[in-house]
């Protein structure tokens, strides 16, 4: 499979932190309820986002493309594995293109309110990607209802390649080389074992607080062993002791899947294996009935 790794470029890129256009309905449920005047884009974490290196599957021969690392896929539209077309008459033996379009959808808590980002997704097979989303607000909308949507605004994403290789896929694929630097190094993993050997104490922060840590985690620092352990420690806790139970057995689940993915990359052993083993550092038991119903993948 054929591995391009991407960077926004910057120039050329021309995003908004907020949505424009908003309908005028819909703002003036904003009013009522004192939410302003103005709704966040999915492009409002440009300057983080801007210094990633977003790695993508290209697979010529079945002509798909898939996202292979673990930044926000909002940015680009590739969700899951996409069916690309070939363009053959923008395409030349040296650069073959392809073509795909995604969409992707939510509703405004309480507004009756449908938010669409639609994706025109071009990609070369050695020069980059070229995103261009548009947003869509259909309001007011009920979900049994065909939604009357109002185009709000249009994007230009550029990503250039700045690296083609050609390999197989594994669990360490999509990671940078300085994060698998990070995650191979024999002082983080035993810094961070050391942290999930500690008993699991009470924490002092509200879980709403807290849920909005464990995101922006898994969003932009889900390779960085040390906050991964002192995360999984802390909500280790409320597992434990049933506290919040639902939303304690979602971040729980996706802060503990990535740490022994991690783990299992760095000792070099199966992410069956690994699982095990970190549900023993914890002093967890595999048969704990917190875990009823709850299932672990092997690799995200």
């Amino acid at each position: 499979m054929k591995i391009l790794q991407c960077k926004i470029n910057t120039k050329k890129t021309n995003v908004k932190p907020i949505i424009s256009n908003l309908p005028i309905s819909l703002i003036k449920e904003f009013k009522k309820f004192g939410l302003g005047n103005s709704h966040t884009s999915y492009f409002d974490d440009y300057n983080k986002v801007k210094k990633f290196v977003f790695k993508f599957g290209l697979d010529e021969k079945n002509k798909t493309i898939v996202s292979l690392d673990s930044y926000p896929a909002n940015w680009h539209g590739i969700f899951k594995k996409e069916k690309l077309e070939f363009k053959k008459k923008y395409s030349s033996e040296e650069e073959k293109i392809y073509g795909c379009t995604t969409t992707n959808f939510y509703g405004i808590g309480g507004m009756y309110a449908t938010v669409l980002y639609r994706y025109i997704i071009t990609v070369s097979s050695n020069q980059g990607l070229i995103i261009s989303p548009s947003v869509y607000i259909a309001h007011p909308h009920k979900s049994d209802k065909e939604p009357k949507f109002k185009l709000c605004d249009n994007y230009d994403i550029y990503m250039d390649c700045i690296g083609v290789s050609d390999e197989e896929l594994n669990l360490s694929t999509g990671i940078d080389k300085k994060d698998l630097k990070n995650i191979m190094s024999k002082s983080n993993m035993k810094k961070a074992i050391s942290i999930l050997k500690a008993k699991p104490k009470k924490s002092k922060k509200m879980f709403s607080r807290r849920a909005m840590q464990y995101q922006d985690l898994i969003k932009y620092d889900r390779n960085d062993l040390i906050k991964l352990a002192k995360f999984l420690n802390e909500i280790t806790y409320d597992l434990l002791n049933d506290e919040l139970s639902f939303s304690t057995r979602i971040w729980f689940k996706e802060v503990f899947v990535q740490f022994y993915i991690l783990h299992s990359i760095h000792h070099k052993i199966l992410p069956q294996q690994s699982l095990l083993e970190v549900l023993d550092i914890l002093k967890i038991s595999k048969d704990d009935k917190n875990f009823e119903g709850m299932t672990f993948p092997v690799q995200k």
